[in-house]
């Protein structure tokens, strides 16, 4: 099946400062976004303590990021004509604002403010990426890139941790994205390749589909740890400046996965090695009873779920005949898809059979996903 589009010949090449130039920027707006959406699982935990209410009531604080990736996918196509790199740095502006909503407030209103410029500003960062890194070696540019927000994600639980165990608000811990965030606003010259002259050509849509199905599932898997495995170590009786800090555990091995991940992308056996170590780290999430070993489930099961997410996107953005703004909108959708669903369904799983027994949920998840990536 396939439906008419108007797409644009091959972008013309940038020159090695101009790469360079969009690889720091996009790395800087990673940083940021890695950092927040790490800080997600003890900010909804923390928060829930603040307000005295069940955790799962106040999930939509952590979905925004999904919800706006929906929203991204589907303006996408008309919001890159302002240009990928405007785009981003509207964006990064937006997120210093909400940053401070959501660290220096436990009032619902201020924070569902915050949460939601924070989530929008984020999704627009993962709009604008892979506009901005298409070209050669995307595949390996797009690994780095969330490479480098993995590792700053390790710092978010942690510096929550902290300041949880000082007795201060571990909300604050959010403030220390707004610096990067200024200086990425900072850069007017960022910008991707340019689409060439328009022509008429029919884009596959099953591709298309195919590739949207395998990213919702790969990111539905690392979401169902970000969001609640900061709760799941709770659950072991630990405190929550602990858990966080343990909960740092999942950053650490998607950052070493996805900055060593590069190396094996193309491999043909890299889906299989990743699903196959993902379900052995998410038994041991499921069988631990003790804080020490579900942190090592978490660890084990971060390093699979790491190349997952830049090996999908890499396929989707080298199906032919698809626009930059499309395949990002596409991508967008299927993230903010994920993101929405997969952590939605990990709650409600915990209320029918707890939150021990929802985290099996990634399994059959994993297990469809090396089905579909078989197929071409």
């Amino acid at each position: 099946m396939s439906v008419d589009e108007t797409t644009r010949t091959g972008p013309p090449e940038q020159s090695p400062a101009q790469i360079r130039e969009v690889d720091r920027v996009v790395r800087l707006a990673q940083v940021a976004l890695g950092y927040l959406v790490a800080c997600f699982g003890p900010y909804l935990a923390g928060i829930a303590v603040e307000l005295d209410r069940p955790r799962g009531e106040l999930v939509w604080l952590t979905s925004t990021f999904g919800a706006g990736l929906v929203l991204a996918a589907v303006t996408g196509p008309i919001v890159l004509r302002a240009g990928a790199g405007l785009v981003l740095r509207i964006a990064c502006g937006a997120i210093a604002v909400g940053a401070f909503g959501m660290a220096l407030s436990a009032h619902l209103a201020a924070a569902g403010a915050g949460s939601l410029l924070v989530g929008f500003g984020c999704a627009a960062i993962a709009l604008t990426t892979p506009s901005l890194l298409r070209g050669p070696g995307a595949a390996k540019r797009i690994a780095l890139a969330v490479g480098v927000a993995s590792a700053s994600g390790v710092c978010g639980p942690l510096v929550y941790g902290a300041l949880e165990t000082a007795g201060m608000p571990g909300r604050w811990a959010i403030l220390a994205t707004v610096p990067v965030l200024v200086v990425a606003v900072a850069h007017r010259t960022v910008s991707g390749p340019q689409d060439g002259p328009v022509v008429k050509v029919r884009v596959p849509a099953g591709p298309a589909s195919l590739g949207w199905l395998r990213i919702v599932l790969s990111v539905g898997c690392e979401f169902c740890f970000v969001v609640w495995a900061v709760a799941r170590l709770l659950d072991t009786g630990v405190s929550l400046g602990a858990a966080s800090a343990l909960g740092a555990s999942f950053g650490v091995g998607m950052a070493v996965g996805r900055l060593v991940g590069p190396r094996f992308v193309d491999r043909s056996w890299a889906v299989g090695a990743a699903a196959g170590t993902t379900m052995a780290g998410t038994a041991l999430v499921y069988v631990g009873q003790d804080p020490y070993t579900v942190t090592a489930g978490i660890a084990v099961a971060s390093l699979g779920i790491a190349p997952l997410y830049p090996i999908m996107l890499a396929r989707l953005v080298s199906v032919p005949n698809l626009t930059a703004r499309h395949s990002a909108s596409i991508g967008s959708l299927a993230s903010g898809t994920a993101i929405l669903a997969a952590p939605a369904a990990l709650a409600w799983l915990d209320t029918q059979i707890g939150l021990r027994e929802a985290f099996l949920l990634p399994i059959p998840l994993l297990v469809i996903l090396l089905v579909l990536s078989r197929r071409r």
